[in-house]
């Protein structure tokens, strides 16, 4: 049997040929040659900008596109997935000499964890940057359909709302003169670990106390800041 007689997408049928079409050779050139530089980047962390100053590390974060399988009584057929799954928001930063940002964040995972007393510590710390996600408005999450229930109240002794436990984080890509070039939109994120601040005497140089981050999110999105 020929290879043009093999049917395409019947039980992994393929002209085993790849489908070539009319291409301009000088439009598949890139228009940008340099390199992104990994030390080019800023962080704004609204409920956090103490801790904001002194990032060092940061990552946009891994993507997977799950699959299903189509079934067949030979190779099984993979098929496009529907739904994406994203690695955590990791951050390093400076201590510094206080432990100001690194009480800043502790004091946040505390108020979402409450670790001895829901009433006293559950959502009872201000946001930073003034913003309510809850009371007297109607938040929406952007990934799903929007919410219209009124989280807030107008009674002081009820818990806000918590959704002001999220905050939307922003990283912005620079090129090597430090001009923006791209923004990430980090959506509904919020810490679930706060690594450990190593300390000892046994060290012969200077070196400086660091602390690593990991958020959760719903979603996040990249765009251009030249368009």
């Amino acid at each position: 049997m020929a290879a043009t007689d093999l049917r395409v997408g019947e039980y992994g049928g393929s002209t085993s040929t790849v489908d070539t079409g009319s291409t301009n050779a000088l439009s598949r050139q890139p228009d940008v040659f340099d390199y992104s530089q990994s030390n080019q980047f800023k962080i704004y962390l609204p409920i956090f900008p103490t801790t904001e100053w002194f990032v060092v590390r940061a990552n946009i974060p891994g993507v997977t596109l799950g699959q299903a399988s189509q079934y067949t009584p030979f190779v099984d057929i993979a098929v496009v997935g529907d739904k994406l799954q994203y690695d955590n928001f990791n951050m390093t930063f400076m201590v510094d000499e206080q432990l100001k940002n690194y009480m800043e964040m502790y004091n946040w995972v505390k108020n979402i964890g409450f670790p001895f007393s829901g009433k006293d510590q559950f959502n009872k710390l201000p946001r930073p940057d003034n913003i309510d996600r809850g009371k007297g408005t109607k938040s929406q999450i952007r990934r799903f359909k929007q919410d219209i229930t009124d989280h807030g109240t107008a009674d002081a002794s009820v818990p806000t709302s918590d959704r002001n436990l999220y905050t939307d984080i922003k990283m912005t890509v620079l090129t090597s003169k430090n001009n923006p070039i791209a923004n990430v939109t980090i959506y509904d994120a919020f810490p679930v670990s706060l690594g450990n601040i190593e300390y000892s005497q046994q060290e012969t140089d200077t070196d400086y106390a660091v602390c690593e981050a990991s958020f959760a999110f719903s979603w996040f999105d990249v765009q251009s800041s030249t368009s």
